[in-house]
């Protein structure tokens, strides 16, 4: 679909209350399908690109250079926020190589919902857009509050150091909201320590509003679909037999046509975000196993303060490799339960030409819809429970070389 050449439609107020809080996280990266590609954008899209891109160089080199402050949680922490930028600048990257796919997507959910047939469409619609939007608010919500404690934790530190000190190399105390402090040198100028810091508290904003900003976007796109095929699957299984011959068949063709498309939305988020998917699980899979160790030490110290934090990381981590199982999850099924909408329908009754129409429609979603992670294998349930299974053996592993 061209971008360019396509009338936007007119939002109302559900399609604020569905898309408004996606549109608010996509504009402020730049990523929203459709606005016009311009110079703003651009700006934005290297802005928050490069600003992490620096982060990540300069915490590479620290880490290689200076190491660690003998603080293992701090080495977990830079690590962590080497990963998660990384991918988060691929949920920025991405989406927008894919702009036309997100535009196709994005604009067919606002016509959904300026073209509601009814009060009982209305209200499924409103069902999926309201856990699409409490997945959103909560993991926001969550993400922000992850990191003022990072920045009011850890404020700057505007103490002098003494000439003395500064010739001795004596240990750092300059606070800096995540890493070592001991990357930070007390030869530094407070100028640039306060440029430093700044860049290090912009870049957790605009982190939190890719990396987890990408999920929910991703979370609600589908809970939208998925509701269209609930919708779908409710037509489908309320065909009558004693409709007209006429008006059944045009009735048929209408929803036949709605599922290919439906389908082909399916596909386009499919291919737009595999890779992302396949990212996001192997950064996840690396970041909860660096936990794990971190998480034995804490028990193998008796840092309860260490043991409680490093529990709710693992278990956000988790979680969010649950969201994107939960969608695949959903959207596998809504596909399969075509077959059951049709069964349930009153076929015995139709002429024997339209019963054969809707035989089509049935080997058709034969060919179930699966989310992947980059075409390596599906998302579901199934998947979570197997990575759940080898983590744990993971630190089955791990507890006997570390607590033994």
């Amino acid at each position: 679909m061209n971008c360019k050449n396509t009338v936007p439609v007119k939002w109302n107020s559900d399609t604020s209350y569905a898309l408004g809080p996606y549109k608010l996280l996509s504009r402020v990266i730049g990523i929203w399908p459709l606005d016009r590609f311009e110079n703003i954008t651009v700006i934005q899209v290297f802005l928050n690109s490069f600003l992490q891109f620096l982060v990540i160089i300069i915490f590479i080199h620290e880490l290689i250079v200076k190491g660690n402050c003998s603080v293992i949680t701090d080495i977990v922490d830079a690590l962590s926020l080497i990963v998660t930028s990384t991918l988060s600048i691929v949920k920025i990257i991405l989406p927008l190589v894919y702009r036309n796919r997100m535009y196709l997507i994005v604009n067919s959910a606002i016509e959904d919902w300026a073209n509601i047939r009814n009060k009982q469409s209305r209200v499924i619609m409103l069902k999926f857009a309201f856990v699409g939007r409490i997945v959103c608010i909560v993991q926001m919500v969550g993400a922000y509050m992850t990191i003022i404690p990072l920045i009011f934790g850890n404020p700057p530190s505007f103490y002098q150091f003494p000439s003395n000190k500064l010739k001795d190399n004596s240990t750092l105390l300059r606070n800096i909201p995540i890493g070592p402090n001991c990357w930070v040198s007390t030869s530094m100028s407070m100028f640039m320590y306060i440029t430093y810091y700044g860049l290090i508290t912009v870049h957790l904003f605009i982190l939190c509003t890719s990396y987890i900003g990408g999920d929910v976007y991703i979370f609600g796109i589908a809970m939208h679909v998925c509701g269209q095929l609930q919708l779908l699957y409710n037509e489908m299984e309320n065909l009558s037999g004693k409709t007209n011959f006429s008006s059944l068949r045009k009735q048929i063709s209408q929803l036949s046509q709605r599922h290919s498309y439906l389908l082909q939305l399916s596909n386009e988020f499919e291919r737009t975000f595999n890779f992302i998917i396949l990212l996001q699980v192997a950064a996840n899979t690396f970041l909860i196993s660096m936990s794990g160790i971190l998480l034995l030490w804490s028990l193998k110290t008796g840092d309860n303060k260490i043991t409680f934090s490093t529990l709710i990381r693992i278990y956000l981590l988790y979680f969010q490799l649950y969201i994107y199982s939960y969608i695949g999850e959903a959207l596998s099924t809504q596909t399969k339960n075509l077959q059951r909408a049709i069964y349930n329908s009153t076929w015995y009754e139709m002429p024997p030409l339209l019963a054969k129409d809707l035989m089509f429609i049935i080997m058709r979603t034969s060919y179930p819809f699966h989310l992947t992670a980059g075409k390596i294998y599906d998302m579901n349930t199934a998947t979570f429970k197997d990575l759940v299974k080898m983590m744990f053996s993971y630190f089955s592993v791990l507890r006997l070389v570390f607590l033994e």
